[in-house]
């Protein structure tokens, strides 16, 4: 069990899946938004946080970043609606 949020691609690693088609698959079931942002509801029952950033930019001025993080009860969320594929990749 992780203590901290983590990035998707951790998440994806410590369920030995592949991080691209995690996201697609995540993407395919509207739990993430085509700009890897959380469907709110899933904010809301706290398995994503949404970690955001602002930065000066030499020629756009200022500019805004987000970047999904996985929180403890998220790894297990995504454990259970992976559950299929992570034994799939024990067994083989």
């Amino acid at each position: 069990m992780i203590a901290e949020n983590i990035a998707l691609s951790d998440a994806a690693k410590l369920l030995n899946l592949g991080p691209r088609k995690m996201i697609q698959a995540l993407k395919a079931r509207k739990i993430l938004d085509r700009n890897r942002l959380p469907n709110w509801r899933y904010t809301q029952r706290g398995y994503f946080r949404v970690s955001t950033k602002s930065f000066n930019h030499p020629t756009r001025g200022l500019q805004h970043s987000a970047k999904t993080l996985v929180t403890p009860a998220g790894l297990e969320f995504l454990r259970r609606e992976f559950a299929e594929q992570i034994e799939m990749e024990k067994a083989s």
